[in-house]
């Protein structure tokens, strides 16, 4: 049976934790999966270890455990993904960071560009679905997500290769993935009605890549899935 898995932040060198630090995590244990005495799990705290752990006792104020092996976990694909999306409505901004995360995105761009339809978005609760969609998948690191930002300050950065989904850009092909093998990129994904005329002139003047994906017209939230999928899975 597989184990269930849970993200803590603190490092795990003690085999004790408390509800000062992990009230929520005891609770879940605790009360909703009715973890007892002998009750094996995996803990990982974001840096490409998986701890195998059996419960020694658990409280709702204190489970003590012991490591019983350490797993390293590999990276699921060689390239560094960034993905820059224009804000769109909240269920699927939220949707966006849940599956980019299972796919192995590394970091989340939340921008507003002329036709964003949100300004901003709940941060607390994006984290929160990153962290158990790690749990989830089996992911081991967890990706960053930045604070929203204007199109203009976000290619004001140092960003890596910067690829542009965009209706009149070069068919996305095999040649482009093994060109960015390895390397980061930032994959850009406009909001619903595309990027404006200025906008795609801000990222000419950056240099960027303009591909458009070998499929019907897309949502912006499938686009920035389905992008995410190429460079990743392979």
């Amino acid at each position: 049976m597989r184990l269930h898995r849970f993200f803590i932040e603190s490092n795990i060198d003690k085999e004790k934790i408390n509800t000062s630090s992990s009230e929520g995590l005891l609770h879940q244990m605790k009360s909703v999966f009715r973890f007892h005495d002998g009750i094996q799990f995996i803990l990982f705290n974001g840096q490409a270890v998986d701890y195998v752990c059996e419960v020694v006792s658990l409280t709702r104020k204190e489970l003590v455990f012991r490591v019983l092996e350490t797993r390293e976990v590999k990276r699921y694909s060689a390239c560094n993904l960034s993905l820059a999306f224009s804000l769109i409505k909240k269920d699927n901004v939220e949707w966006v960071i849940q599956k980019g995360t299972e796919l192995g995105v590394s970091e989340f761009i939340p921008l507003v560009s002329e036709r964003s339809e949100k300004k901003g978005f709940n941060m607390d609760r994006a984290k929160r679905i990153v962290i158990e969609a790690c749990e989830q998948s089996g992911r081991a690191e967890i990706p960053k997500i930045r604070e929203t930002t204007t199109l203009a300050d976000f290619l004001a950065g140092d960003e890596g290769k910067v690829v542009v989904l965009h209706t009149e850009g070069e068919a996305f092909n095999a040649r482009l993935l093994d060109a960015e093998r390895g390397d980061k990129v930032v994959a850009c994904i406009g909001p619903e009605g595309g990027w404006s005329e200025k906008e795609i002139a801000l990222f000419g003047e950056k240099g960027a890549s303009f591909v458009t994906l070998p499929t019907p017209v897309l949502r912006a939230e499938t686009a920035a899935i389905a992008t995410a999928a190429l460079f990743l899975v392979r």
